[in-house]
């Protein structure tokens, strides 16, 4: 997030220090208010696009408030911009779950079969988690992981009941 205002190198965060209100236009995308600041140029690795410093209308002008939002169709409107950007933040926050609690990105393969049962997986999995909880894949997935938390100490209390040695009860949960 280098950009070059003037040819001189700074981070987006240190540029939005110095923008005050009079700088910045409101815009409204859906039901948020937003004060936004275009800057049009170079950018670390491009030499023409189109940043978007923008904060809430609601919120203060500070660096933890700010959005950054990079597009590379000089051509849009800071309306547009922030339309697509808040479509596909829900994907990106699904692509970010995936990756960070089912391990998308982990999976290696390279034949197109196997990817594509390996996201049949995936999404099964989500749907699944989704269900199970009736809310988000987050809850769902905390749900199913302290179902499973449960079974372990209940089948671990169930073996001490039974007098099972305790080599047998690692063996079972793979832990030997």
């Amino acid at each position: 997030r280098i950009l070059y205002p003037n040819g001189i190198a700074v981070q987006a965060k240190q540029l939005a220090r110095y923008i005050e209100p009079k700088d910045t236009r409101l815009v409204t995308v859906g039901q948020e208010r937003c004060r936004v600041y275009r800057y049009e140029g170079a950018i670390h690795g491009l030499d023409d696009a189109v940043v978007l410093l923008a904060w809430k209308a609601d919120q203060p002008m500070t660096p933890e408030h700010l959005h950054v939002v990079l597009s590379t169709d000089r051509g849009l409107d800071d309306e547009e911009i922030l339309r697509c950007y808040a479509q596909r933040w829900t994907i990106e926050c699904f692509f970010r779950q995936a990756k960070d609690q089912l391990k998308l990105d982990g999976y290696r393969v390279r034949h197109v079969r196997a990817v594509k049962r390996y996201w049949v997986t995936v999404l099964l999995a989500c749907v699944y988690s989704i269900a199970e909880s009736q809310q988000d894949l987050s809850a769902g997935l905390e749900l199913l992981r302290s179902r499973k938390g449960h079974s372990v100490v209940e089948f671990i209390y169930d073996a001490a009941k039974q007098d099972i040695p305790i080599d047998v009860v690692k063996k079972q949960l793979h832990v030997a």
